[in-house]
């Protein structure tokens, strides 16, 4: 567990602080382009990175690892993401991201 914690505290962080329990899914998008714009470019590089790496899982249908990720990704923010809704929640954080209005 503990190397995946360290693969994706990004996304980690992402999730826990932009679209945790408490930010209703509207919200959502409003969220990914405050991360964008408030925090680092380094931060922002590294979610796109680890969200390359949450893309091969899902290409490669590994759903072993995702699951653990799932878990990684719900102990503080409550908000779980399953492998079938994975390649939407990529799209939509990547969407945002690269559109810069």
């Amino acid at each position: 567990m503990m190397e995946i914690e360290g693969k994706f505290k990004t996304l980690k962080y992402f999730v826990d602080g932009y679209y945790n329990q408490s930010i209703d899914d509207h919200e959502f998008d409003d969220m990914i382009r405050e991360f964008r714009d408030e925090e680092p470019e380094s931060l922002v590089h590294a979610l796109r990175a680890e969200l390359a790496e949450l893309q091969k899982l899902i290409d490669n249908g590994d759903r072993e690892t995702f699951k653990k990720i799932e878990i990684l990704l719900h102990d503080n923010s409550l908000r779980y993401i399953e492998f079938e809704d994975g390649q939407a929640f990529i799209n939509r954080v990547l969407n945002v991201l690269d559109n810069k209005n």
